[in-house]
């Protein structure tokens, strides 16, 4: 008797279209040239308080940096102008995922860094603070913050001063949401993106350098370094559940609802290694309606274990 064995597909992420990527490597070195790239702007583009540097890092050839010199204002920011139209591309979900650490004061002033997206029209509308207030201080802030605009939250998270870590930021511009984690520990989970009336929409993606003090003479020598940056918009992929049955003939039926603007492929393995899909009528594709379809397995020269599974990819 042969056993069949189906496994159910599970919803995931489809990278649709990386929208800026850059390790620095070709950026011109040396104080306020993170803004001299044609992709950048800054307020301050004199005072050396974003640069890029050259071997700060022994494993790096390039990163930007932000802080340790006094700055012009007080807030300093550089933005890169993405106007990325997520209801024109139709995929809502944009993904930021960067290389970053905070270097500490050696002054003993600290400051607060951020990493920001404005919409369209220079709105803020939420942000990831890194305070970097003294931790054994009296009501300090130190650690990691999500802004929503009017609001803050603590992450219960900390960073560690000196030491890179990996930032990823998942935004889903349509329902008004958004994750991240920290080398793969989650800093929040589906939070509200913004709590502002502004348009959701991406229009900028900043990092910025915020002084504690009133007056940039009282700037710490603190700095946000940031050593890669991919910004890439993602599908979901909407989750397939495959039900089974058999027939007296032993032949598998596959049930599950298609979904509109989708192609499913019904595929099949007998190692879970190598999956093909030359099965008779196993397509299903030009979907406009969603609807529940059923596709059975008759073939003759089935395994004696033989796994299927139902590929799903967006309609070209």
């Amino acid at each position: 008797m042969k056993l069949l064995l189906v496994p159910l597909l599970i919803a995931s992420h489809l990278r649709a279209e990386v929208l800026y990527e850059t390790d620095f490597d070709d950026f011109t070195t040396g104080a306020n040239q993170w803004s001299a790239n044609a992709s950048w702007t800054s307020n301050d583009t004199t005072s050396g308080a974003q640069s890029i540097d050259d071997d700060v890092l022994p494993a790096l050839l390039k990163t930007a940096s932000l802080g340790f010199a006094r700055p012009a204002l007080d807030f300093t920011f550089v933005a890169l102008d993405l106007g990325y139209d997520h209801v024109a591309s139709g995929a809502p979900i944009v993904e930021i995922d960067t290389l970053i650490g905070i270097e500490d004061s050696t002054n003993n002033r600290r400051d607060d860094f951020f990493i920001s997206i404005y919409n369209s029209d220079g709105n803020r509308l939420a942000s990831i603070r890194f305070d970097n207030q003294d931790p054994d201080a009296v009501n300090s802030q130190f650690g990691i913050w999500r802004e929503n605009g009017t609001n803050q939250f603590d992450t219960l998270v900390d960073f560690i001063p000196s030491e890179l870590f990996n930032l990823v930021a998942t935004i889903n511009l349509e329902s008004n949401t958004w994750s991240a984690d920290i080398g793969g520990i989650p800093l929040f989970t589906d939070q509200q993106f913004t709590n502002t009336n502004n348009p959701v929409n991406f229009g900028f993606l900043a990092f910025e350098w915020d002084l504690s003090a009133i007056g940039t003479f009282g700037y710490g020598d603190n700095f946000l370094l940031v050593a890669d940056i991919i910004v890439q918009s993602v599908i979901e992929i909407p989750e397939v559940e495959v039900t089974h049955s058999f027939d007296l003939s032993g032949n598998v039926t596959l049930n599950w609802e298609t979904a509109v603007g989708w192609d499913d492929q019904v595929q099949y393995s007998t190692d879970l290694e190598i999956w093909s899909e030359d099965l008779p009528d196993s397509n299903f594709d030009n979907v406009t309606n969603s609807s529940p379809v059923t596709f059975t397995d008759e073939s003759e020269d089935k395994g004696p274990l033989q796994f299927y599974r139902v590929k799903r990819t967006p309609t070209s």
